[in-house]
C-alpha cells in the first residue's frame, strides 16, 4: 500500500513538472529595438560609370522633390545599367531606362511614369558641375528621371531648370564621357555615343562637410 502512495505521489509530481512552467522555458515579450538614428550629413550619390566614379552632393535646398525622387531611384537601383546617351563638351544626359536595351533610337524617350514639378531658382547660376533634371522644353512640370551634368557655364539655362545637386568629385570622369566619340552620318543619333557610356550602379551616403558648419557657426 505505500507503495502504490508512492508511486501515486511520484506520478502527481511528475505530471504538475510537466505541465507548469519551466523557468528556461518562459516566454518572453520581444525586446522593441530602439529606431536607429537618422543619418548626419547631406546626402551623397556616387554614380558608378565605365569611365570612372561621379560624386554628387544633392542639395535638397534647391529642390527639394528631385533631390528626393534622385536619391530614392538611385537607392533602388533603378538607373542601373542605364547610360548617358546624349554627349557633348557642354553637357552630358543619361538616366533613361529604354537606354538599357540596344536599339539607341529610343533613348531619351523613357520615363519613370512619375512627374516632378518645376522646382527653378531664378538666382541660381547654372554652371560647370551642376546636376539637374532634364525636360521637355515646352513644358516646365515634364521633369521625370533623366538627368543632366553640366561641363560649361549654361547661362541660357538659369531659372529654367530642376537643379538638384553638384559634382563634388570626378568632374574630369563627366569630361571624358562628353568627349567620347560620337555617332556620325545619322541625324536621329544626334550626339549619340558610338559606344555605350553605362552607369554601372549608384551608391547614395551621407557626409558632413565641415566647412559649412564652421561657417554657420561663425555666423551663430
Amino acid at each position: 500500500m505505500r507503495g502504490f502512495r508512492f508511486i501515486f505521489l511520484s506520478l502527481v509530481i511528475l505530471s504538475i513538472s510537466a505541465c507548469g512552467p519551466a523557468g528556461g522555458d518562459v516566454a518572453k515579450a520581444p525586446e522593441e529595438k530602439p529606431e536607429p538614428p537618422p543619418p548626419s550629413g547631406d546626402p551623397v550619390v556616387t554614380i558608378q560609370t565605365i569611365k570612372g566614379d561621379i560624386v554628387v552632393r544633392l542639395r535638397p535646398d534647391l529642390a527639394p522633390n528631385s533631390a528626393e525622387r534622385f536619391k530614392i531611384m538611385a537607392m533602388a537601383g533603378f538607373y542601373n545599367r542605364s547610360t548617358f546617351h546624349y554627349v557633348s563638351r557642354g553637357f552630358i544626359q543619361g538616366g533613361d531606362p529604354f537606354s538599357k536595351d540596344n536599339d539607341p533610337y529610343n533613348d531619351g524617350k523613357g520615363n519613370a511614369a512619375e512627374w516632378i514639378n518645376a522646382e527653378f531658382k531664378e538666382d541660381y547660376e547654372v554652371g560647370r558641375g551642376a546636376v539637374g533634371m532634364m525636360r521637355k522644353d515646352t513644358q516646365p512640370d515634364s521633369s521625370s528621371c533623366q538627368f543632366f551634368i553640366v561641363l560649361r557655364r549654361k547661362k541660357e539655362w538659369d531659372g529654367k531648370y530642376n537643379i538638384f545637386g553638384e559634382v563634388i568629385e570626378g568632374i574630369e570622369v563627366a569630361d571624358a564621357i562628353g568627349d567620347s566619340p560620337i555617332v556620325k552620318n545619322d541625324r536621329k543619333l544626334n550626339n549619340h555615343p558610338s559606344a555605350k557610356m553605362t552607369i554601372k550602379r549608384m551608391k547614395v551616403d551621407y557626409r558632413e562637410f565641415p566647412e559649412e558648419a564652421a561657417a554657420e557657426a561663425t555666423e551663430g
